[in-house]
């Protein structure tokens, strides 16, 4: 998957720097670089433009002002010398916030969240006609109702899906991965190696922790922006 990319800043030196990040990444393409959110506003007519890597502080117009106008929110990562924006930023369910002179490999970073994210909202599953999924036990192939499902769990060989109202979870050899692939990715998401949970049984999530119900589960840093974001979708 190939990212239409764009950066907004007013600064040429940023300008340049985010530019030589970008052609490093084989899936990044440049569409445009712009000294000015109103210079910007014409690519984003013409173009699908998936991510931005936007400066907060300009002439005229703010980062985030700009951000706000827009018809169509791409993925944004804010590139900014001011941290004291970033709590407003991440309230616009920015991917990141990355402070000049940006490092490399903060920028890897931020955009590996952003290719991830991105893949989530564009391969979302279609309206889907089954609402349940058949699987393998030990001695019998048995139908699940996705409504009915709190979480998965790993482990090394098979998978114990826990189900509401059930004190025995369904154990299958299916792995988890497989679950993950056939799942509808608007409804489950993968927190953790081991764990995947339903979204609407999530009732709280922590820094590091998702509670559903009594149950308490680790949310992993790699998994955790993603989630934040596609929970900031459903506020």
């Amino acid at each position: 998957m190939n990212l239409n990319c764009i950066i907004i800043d007013d600064e040429p030196w940023a300008l340049d720097l985010m530019e030589d990040f970008i052609r490093k990444i084989p899936y990044l393409k440049l569409v445009a670089r712009c000294e000015g959110p109103m210079a910007a506003l014409p690519h984003f007519e013409k173009e699908e433009i998936d991510l931005v890597f936007l400066d907060i502080k300009m002439p005229d117009l703010s980062g985030i002002q700009f951000l706000k106008i827009l018809p169509r929110k791409p993925a944004v990562i804010f590139v900014t010398a001011y941290h004291e924006f970033a709590v407003e930023g991440y309230e616009l369910d920015a991917i990141d916030y990355l402070l000049k002179p940006v490092p490399f490999d903060r920028f890897v970073s931020a955009v590996n969240k952003a290719w991830e994210y991105i893949g989530y909202r564009k391969n979302k599953s279609p309206q889907r006609k089954d609402d349940f999924l058949f699987i393998k036990t030990a001695h019998k192939i048995q139908k699940l109702f996705y409504n009915d499902i709190v979480y998965l769990e790993g482990l090394k060989d098979y998978t114990r899906i826990h189900l509401t109202d059930s004190k025995k979870p369904v154990v299958t050899l299916q792995s988890l991965k497989y679950f993950e692939s056939r799942l509808p990715n608007e409804d489950f998401i993968r927190i953790h190696r081991s764990y995947i949970v339903s979204l609407r049984k999530v009732d709280t999530v922590s820094r590091k922790t998702v509670f559903l119900g009594d149950t308490e589960l680790p949310c992993s840093e790699h998994y955790k922006n993603l989630l934040y974001n596609i929970i900031g979708e459903k506020l």
